[in-house]
């Protein structure tokens, strides 16, 4: 049989065996990544595998690993928030756990569940449909990603590390994101700042924290009142600012829990003919790549999504490999662009 007809024809194991000059044995090792095969055996054997289209049967491999070959991602939606999907960071972070997945050679199923009775994480796993869990997002969640039972090392969160989480949770370092960007604005003179963000959350209770830090650091008294309780959503952003300032209440700055808070600010501002950020400098939180793109590109805490997508992967395969995993912080860093005015 030339390799011509190979490429036609579904090739086997034998025959890819025969063509690499190896046993099955080693053929088999070399597809499934082994290190008792030397590495330029390996390579070759995949040489010939890529160039005759030999496809690893899924199913067979998965069922002699005991494993499902997917990884379930949870985003816990809250229909009341206006949350979707297709919000960017949402799908920046898919993007990010998606990749980082492929290159270990696992499939992603994504669960949005809307209904709090329906228990994705537990379905998942009991199920055998996926062989671990990242959920993202822990608000309203943290009893039940508690109780998961025999999801020890199945389920890695990202989210704000807070006291008494039986799971690990990867995430920026939130107080210390609030701290920096509060202490950037009130550094460039700055002194009432407007708070955007739902303070209930456990992110933005973080994000609260230490933009309160920064203030007692800088010796700035904090005017509580400019505090605008408001979900990821946006939708009551422009509500908000609208009731702060028929009050009367004088801000020269917001800091925004998230970024796509800040660009429903800066819609809204220029609907009340307050220019940014002349008359209000602005920054938001994630870095989203929309972010650089708005009308001004938004100064904003960068969370690093793209490094915690491959942390939480990273970490999930040590738990289901049996060794123990700890929280982890990705790094978390101040990004200034045209709209604080610095």
């Amino acid at each position: 049989m030339n390799k011509a007809r190979m490429m036609k024809n579904k090739i086997t194991m034998v025959e890819l065996a025969r063509l690499a000059d190896v046993d099955i044995s080693t053929v088999s090792r070399a597809l499934n990544d082994s290190g008792l095969v030397k590495p330029k055996t390996k390579e070759k054997i995949l040489k010939i595998a890529a160039s005759t289209g030999y496809a690893i049967n899924a199913s067979a491999r998965n069922l002699r690993r005991q494993s499902s070959g997917a990884i379930g991602i949870v985003i816990p939606l809250i229909p009341d928030f206006g949350q979707t999907i297709s919000d960017p960071f949402f799908l920046e972070m898919v993007g990010s756990v998606s990749h980082a997945l492929s290159r270990h050679d696992y499939d992603l199923i994504l669960s949005v569940p809307r209904d709090e009775e329906k228990i994705a994480e537990r379905r998942l796993l009991q199920t055998g449909q996926a062989d671990g869990l990242i959920v993202i997002g822990q608000a309203g969640h943290m009893k039940r990603l508690n109780q998961l039972d025999g999801a020890k090392g199945k389920v890695i969160v990202w989210g704000g590390r807070i006291d008494d989480l039986q799971y690990p949770v990867v995430g920026s370092d939130n107080k210390e994101g609030g701290r920096l960007a509060a202490e950037h604005l009130l550094k460039l003179g700055r002194r009432k700042i407007l708070f955007l963000g739902d303070i209930e959350l456990p992110e933005v209770t973080l994000r609260y924290q230490g933009f309160l830090k920064a203030h007692a650091e800088q010796g700035v008294k904090y005017d509580e009142r400019l505090t605008v309780r408001t979900n990821f959503g946006g939708k009551a952003v422009k509500a908000g600012i609208k009731y702060i300032l028929k009050q009367g209440l004088k801000f020269d700055a917001i800091f925004s829990s998230s970024d796509l808070l800040a660009m429903s600010a800066i819609n809204a501002l220029g609907k009340f003919g307050l220019r940014v950020p002349k008359d209000v400098a602005i920054v938001g939180y994630d870095n989203i790549n929309l972010a650089k793109m708005a009308t001004p590109p938004l100064t904003t805490i960068d969370q690093s999504v793209a490094e915690g997508g491959v942390i939480m992967v990273d970490l999930l395969l040590q738990g289901l490999a049996g060794k123990p995993v700890k929280s982890k912080f990705t790094e978390t860093q101040l990004i200034v662009r045209e709209s604080c005015g610095g």
